[in-house]
């Protein structure tokens, strides 16, 4: 089970910064695939090139599953940033994988940490034994946000993808949880 205290304690430490987090919604959907699409587009935090279309968030919407989260922050202004867990593709193994983004107007307020803290609490209620994520190389802040909470480098896939003109690397990081 999720510690309850512990994600007592992160929405109120959460509140107190003017965002809360909270689970996703069916409503929520256009504006998380507004925040991804805008960073396809724009950034190095996703390896994809291509923007999802409407049928296609449908599709990531739907894949949701009873052992996934997608948590978002909000404030005043609507939704600032989502968070997912979802197994990782490989099967046989209880390994989930996580993805953070965060609103550019937002960045350098918390609120990537407090959803991956969130993140990890909800994978250990759900059983999980790690929880992984994959960050382009030159994602250096979603690498500074990974290792700040305790995820350890175990890996570089070379040339991995290609987007804006070049080839990418990307490295594989874990964190083990208690159970």
């Amino acid at each position: 089970m999720v510690d309850m205290a512990k994600a007592k304690e992160s929405k109120r430490a959460a509140a107190t910064k003017g965002y809360a987090l909270r689970p996703a919604t069916r409503d929520d959907l256009k504006a998380i695939v507004g925040l991804y699409n805008w960073a396809v587009n724009q950034t190095f935090a996703t390896i994809d090139s291509e923007p999802l279309d409407a049928e296609e968030a449908q599709a990531w919407w739907e894949m949701h599953g009873k052992r996934s989260v997608l948590l978002v922050a909000t404030d005043d202004t609507g939704l600032i940033g989502w968070a997912r867990l979802l197994p990782w593709k490989q099967r046989g193994f209880d390994v989930v994988e996580c993805l953070v983004y965060v609103d550019p107007v937002h960045h350098g307020q918390g609120i990537g940490g407090a959803l991956l803290k969130a993140l990890t609490v909800e994978a250990r209620g759900l059983g999980y034994l790690t929880i992984v994520a994959s960050v382009a190389k030159d994602n250096r802040s979603g690498l500074a946000l990974f290792t700040k909470q305790g995820f350890e480098v175990v890996g570089t896939i070379r040339n991995a993808a290609h987007k804006f003109d070049r080839w990418m690397d990307i490295t594989l990081v874990q964190k083990e949880l208690e159970s």
